[in-house]
Protein backbone atom coordinates (compact mmCIF):
# COMPACT_ATOMS: atom_id res chain seq x y z
CA UNK A 1 0.00 0.00 0.00
CA UNK A 2 2.82 2.26 0.97
CA UNK A 3 4.55 1.76 -2.34
CA UNK A 4 1.65 2.46 -4.28
CA UNK A 5 0.76 5.88 -2.68
CA UNK A 6 5.12 6.05 -3.02
CA UNK A 7 4.94 6.00 -6.86
CA UNK A 8 1.85 7.97 -7.13
CA UNK A 9 3.20 10.75 -5.40
CA UNK A 10 6.70 10.30 -7.43
CA UNK A 11 4.93 10.12 -10.91
CA UNK A 12 2.43 13.40 -9.91
CA UNK A 13 5.82 14.98 -9.27
CA UNK A 14 7.51 14.33 -12.14
CA UNK A 15 4.69 15.81 -14.07
CA UNK A 16 4.50 18.43 -11.77
CA UNK A 17 8.11 19.02 -13.06
CA UNK A 18 7.85 18.01 -16.60
CA UNK A 19 4.85 20.68 -17.38
CA UNK A 20 7.00 24.00 -15.82
CA UNK A 21 10.25 22.60 -17.64
CA UNK A 22 9.31 24.30 -20.81
CA UNK A 23 8.86 27.64 -18.99
CA UNK A 24 11.95 27.67 -16.90
CA UNK A 25 13.74 26.86 -20.03
CA UNK A 26 12.09 29.54 -21.80
CA UNK A 27 13.15 32.04 -18.72
CA UNK A 28 16.67 31.30 -18.78
CA UNK A 29 17.25 31.46 -22.61
CA UNK A 30 15.13 34.88 -22.55
CA UNK A 31 17.64 36.12 -19.15
CA UNK A 32 20.66 35.06 -21.01
CA UNK A 33 19.72 36.89 -24.67
CA UNK A 34 18.55 40.39 -22.21
CA UNK A 35 21.94 40.17 -20.32
CA UNK A 36 24.31 39.64 -23.54
CA UNK A 37 22.78 42.54 -25.11
CA UNK A 38 23.21 44.38 -21.48
CA UNK A 39 26.66 43.31 -21.61
CA UNK A 40 27.27 44.44 -25.51
CA UNK A 41 25.68 47.61 -25.16
CA UNK A 42 27.37 48.51 -21.76
CA UNK A 43 30.72 47.52 -24.27
CA UNK A 44 29.55 49.98 -26.86
CA UNK A 45 28.80 52.25 -24.24
CA UNK A 46 31.87 52.46 -22.14
CA UNK A 47 34.44 52.31 -25.35
CA UNK A 48 32.27 55.25 -26.81
CA UNK A 49 32.79 57.13 -23.36
CA UNK A 50 36.67 56.86 -23.84
CA UNK A 51 36.53 53.78 -21.41
CA UNK A 52 39.30 51.04 -20.98
CA UNK A 53 36.92 48.66 -19.28
CA UNK A 54 34.90 45.58 -21.53
CA UNK A 55 33.76 42.37 -20.46
CA UNK A 56 34.56 39.73 -22.31
CA UNK A 57 31.55 37.34 -23.66
CA UNK A 58 32.17 34.01 -22.84
CA UNK A 59 30.65 30.80 -21.06
CA UNK A 60 31.31 32.02 -17.62
CA UNK A 61 29.74 35.75 -17.95
CA UNK A 62 26.84 34.46 -19.73
CA UNK A 63 26.11 31.94 -16.81
CA UNK A 64 26.71 34.85 -14.29
CA UNK A 65 24.90 36.96 -16.22
CA UNK A 66 22.01 34.73 -16.60
CA UNK A 67 22.05 33.15 -12.80
CA UNK A 68 22.13 37.17 -11.65
CA UNK A 69 20.54 39.29 -13.90
CA UNK A 70 21.46 42.86 -14.02
CA UNK A 71 23.45 42.72 -10.67
CA UNK A 72 25.51 40.20 -12.13
CA UNK A 73 26.01 42.00 -14.97
CA UNK A 74 27.04 44.84 -12.73
CA UNK A 75 29.35 42.96 -10.64
CA UNK A 76 31.08 41.32 -13.92
CA UNK A 77 31.95 45.34 -14.42
CA UNK A 78 32.96 45.90 -10.91
CA UNK A 79 35.28 42.92 -11.52
CA UNK A 80 36.51 43.65 -14.09
CA UNK A 81 37.54 47.34 -13.14
CA UNK A 82 39.23 45.87 -9.73
CA UNK A 83 41.56 43.61 -11.61
CA UNK A 84 42.18 46.54 -14.47
CA UNK A 85 43.48 48.99 -11.52
CA UNK A 86 45.07 46.05 -9.21
CA UNK A 87 46.46 44.07 -12.96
Amino acid sequence: MYKAAFLVLVIMFLVCIWRNMGRVLMNAVIRCLFCLICVYLCNGMIQYCGGNIAVKINEITVCVSTLLGISGVAGLYVLQLFFTIHG
